[in-house]
């Protein structure tokens, strides 16, 4: 009876071990299942289906292995050849650790991390500006506008107050403003030291009888137009032209210059016809591209005008309403070209015209405040990524038929960046800030446009390589906290193994002891 009541409590003892022995296999098994779902959240998919599946084998082998595989296993231990028990030495975590080595890291190319880079530094102006700052700073003004005076030829006290109290993005200057080298240098010089902000300083030089530089006396030789290098050069003339432009714009204190004219020629009479490099495509395109590379490689910023070009235009938008019977597939065939160019060439600014084109809006809207041409064809189309300026909205293709804050911001909501000389810039500056306030226009589309401008303006300022420095920095750094963290996780997992077997190995010997 006492024999049989021992027996019994024996194996009572017995099957409460074997419960333990289980419930250790299976928290063994549940640990690592936990690593396993931490490191697929963590993002490392390559490989990691296979090492799961191998984890899994090993755990149930473990936990479902009968008495008799166990003791092979066991002795295969003291004998130091136990395959199963080599594999379990090498912890989940460095089996990831393998199949990610083997995985190419992708590289993120210097220019976009340049670009990031810029925009961050751009971002901290932006951030920090009023709304009133915001909305001037999409203005491109002469100044006259700017200060309210007649003929400007100096900056002073006036020049300093209109500016801190409307830090417009841009002035443009013409002959009137020239009465001499020295003197229009300095008036820029003082223009630019008054500005918050850094500022574009602007003349449209395209040459010819109306060339600012040739008239105001500030070159020796007059400037040929691009009517002439069409007919008597080929692109090489372009090219000469441009850097002789810009290196004398450059001296003066100048960084953007609106030229050149890149309409071809349509029709005899067109309005464009004396500006334009001729009437063969490809030629106007070859003589574009030349004039834009050498005023580039002299720093000053060119600018393609005009889309949609005025080739077979022929009322001027100055004297009146500019319309075009051309359709989408005859923009496609020309000036789509162009603007392919541009966005191949980074070519800052971009000029949409006054025409208007009723076969394509199926109005009179003039394209410089149509989203059709600037946000549907430039933007989403083309995909042109730099800034986009309206024509001078002085002319009276918009005069005539719109009031100055209204074509103001119809031009911003169809998608222009900058608003170039608005003949009364203090109505459209208003018109455009009311419109923000009401929430016709969002303060977010005017970040969009300044971001484009501030991106130009700032692009030499930001000291690259000390960023390049200091990301390769971070990611070391990175790298070292992640091996780290690996070499931890492992003594860790190969530290709770080994117990797990220590624990398993005493309670086999217990069970063979009480048998």
């Amino acid at each position: 009876m006492f024999n049989n009541q021992s027996d019994e409590a024996s194996k009572d003892e017995l099957r409460k071990r074997k419960r333990r022995k289980a419930q250790l296999q299976a928290y063994a098994v549940l640990a690592a299942g936990v690593l396993v779902v931490v490191l697929v959240l963590v993002g490392i998919f390559s490989g990691i289906g296979t090492i799961i599946k191998k984890s899994g084998e090993k755990k149930i082998e473990q936990s479902a292995g009968d008495k008799k595989s166990e003791k092979k296993e066991e002795a295969a231990a003291k004998e130091g050849t136990s395959e199963t028990e080599t594999q379990q030495s090498q912890s989940i975590a460095e089996q990831v650790a393998e199949a990610s080595a083997n995985e190419p890291e992708e590289e993120i190319p210097v220019e976009e991390l340049e670009k990031e880079a810029l925009r961050n530094y751009v971002g901290s102006f932006i951030d920090s500006m009023t709304i009133e700052e915001k909305v001037a700073g999409l203005f491109f003004v002469t100044p006259e506008s700017l200060t309210g005076m007649g003929t400007v030829t100096a900056a002073g006290s006036s020049t300093s107050a209109a500016i801190l109290q409307y830090p417009v993005g841009g002035i443009v200057y013409d002959t009137k403003n020239i009465e001499n080298s020295e003197q229009f240098r300095d008036m820029i010089y003082n223009t630019k030291s008054f500005c918050k902000y850094e500022v574009f300083v602007a003349v449209a030089e395209e040459g010819g009888e109306n060339s600012p530089l040739s008239t105001g006396g500030l070159v020796t030789e007059p400037i040929i137009g691009q009517k002439e290098i069409g007919e008597t050069s080929k692109g090489a003339g372009a090219y000469s032209m441009g850097i002789s432009v810009a290196s004398t714009l450059s001296t003066l204190g100048i960084n953007v210059n609106f030229a050149p004219v890149s309409d071809v020629a349509l029709v005899e009479n067109s309005v464009i016809a004396n500006r334009s490099y001729g009437t063969d495509k490809a030629q106007v395109l070859s003589m574009t591209k030349n004039m834009l590379k050498g005023m580039s490689d002299q720093s000053v910023y060119g600018c393609l005008k005009y889309f949609p070009g005025q080739g077979d235009v022929t009322i001027d938008s100055g004297k009146g309403r500019s319309t075009s019977k051309r359709t989408k597939a005859d923009l496609e065939s020309y000036e789509y070209e162009f603007v392919k160019m541009a966005v191949e060439e980074k070519v800052p600014f971009l000029m949409v015209s006054h025409v208007s084109m009723p076969e394509i809006t199926g109005d009179n809207t003039p394209a410089s405040m149509s989203g059709v041409f600037m946000t549907d064809m430039l933007r989403t189309e083309l995909g042109y990524e730099g800034i986009i300026i309206t024509d001078y909205m002085s002319k009276a293709a918009i005069t005539r038929y719109y009031k100055h804050a209204d074509a103001a911001v119809m031009a911003i909501q169809a998608g222009a960046d900058m608003i170039l000389t608005s003949s009364d810039f203090k109505k459209a500056y208003s018109g455009v800030l009311k419109a923000v306030e009401e929430g016709k226009i969002t303060e977010e589309r005017i970040d969009e446009s300044l971001y484009r401008i501030f991106m130009l303006k700032y692009k030499n300022s930001v000291d690259y390589s000390s960023i390049m420095e200091a990301e390769q920095t971070a990611e070391e750094t990175d790298a070292a906290d992640a091996n780290t963290g690996t070499e931890d996780t492992e003594e860790a997992e190969t530290t709770e193994e080994a117990e797990v077997l220590e624990e398993l190995e005493n309670l086999e010997e217990e069970n063979e002891t009480s048998n």
